[in-house]
């Protein structure tokens, strides 16, 4: 088991950091937990051998090469950013050595911590990548288990996670923002109001804050960025052939088809 009697730190009080803080406190309930915001000191972190990187991903890589100097040596350190190639260049270059890239798939209707709760990760998949450090890994699969989530354990250094992530997560989001973006240029957003379920169903993805998806687009480009021009294309071509009554059908029984193995 992780060693949590010198507490756990997370540097991140958000919708995760805050869940991770309760469902923690669940496992262990005399648990110490330090929760370091925006612009507070890493010197809050004080002797925890348990510390998370609960923070956007632009933010996680700023913090990592300031933590040698601010954690045990010992410690356990884990991220839970939404993409992890970077993230594991850069804990590689500050010469964290317990380092173990994560990535919880959980989420919640609310932001921020308003939307916490300890059961949050229960059966939940929770990626973890870093073959160079076992005994760190060993460590972080314990972790995440006491937390009620499922790790899922990678290979290799982020590539196959960011790879997945840019099909099963990062598409699907720039797909609908952009989708609720031409609708409403075309139709004008006093027009909305005429949209049926099939629009809304389609578009509930494009509600989500920028300031998160920014730094997890930038960071996963390599992947997405083909995958964005393959999608188009594939729109454009059948944007050719919609009084193709088999090309409709093709496409609707490949899609329904696949639908149905979608959780």
């Amino acid at each position: 088991m992780p060693d949590t009697s010198r507490g756990i730190a997370i540097v991140g009080p958000g919708l995760i950091g805050t869940s991770i803080a309760l469902a923690a406190r669940r496992r262990w309930p005399d648990l110490e937990s330090r929760t370091i915001g925006e612009g507070e000191p890493l010197s809050k972190i004080n002797d925890a051998l348990v510390v998370v990187l609960a923070a956007p991903v632009d933010a996680i890589l700023k913090l990592l090469p300031q933590l040698p100097a601010a954690v045990d040596a010992n410690a356990l350190i884990i991220d839970t950013g939404s993409t992890k190639r970077a993230v594991m260049i850069a804990a590689a270059m500050a010469g964290i050595r317990n380092f173990v890239g994560g990535h919880p798939m959980a989420g919640g209707t609310a932001p921020g911590p308003a939307g916490a709760r300890a059961e949050l990760f229960d059966d939940a998949p929770w990626f973890l990548t870093n073959p160079d450090a076992p005994d760190a890994m060993q460590r972080a699969v314990k972790f995440v288990e006491a937390l009620g989530a499922r790790p899922i354990v990678l290979a290799d250094h982020g590539e196959e996670h960011d790879r997945l992530m840019a099909a099963v997560s990062q598409l699907p989001q720039v797909a609908a923002s952009t989708l609720m973006a031409v609708v409403t240029r075309v139709v004008g957003e006093q027009n909305l109001q005429w949209a049926g379920k099939g629009l809304r169903d389609t578009t509930r993805l494009a509600a989500s804050r920028p300031e998160m998806w920014q730094s997890i687009l930038g960071t996963n480009a390599a992947e997405l960025k083909p995958l964005l021009k393959y999608y188009a294309a594939e729109l454009s071509s059948f944007a050719d052939r919609l009084e193709d009554p088999q090309a409709v059908k093709e496409l609707f029984d490949e899609a329904s088809g696949a639908k149905a193995s979608c959780p």
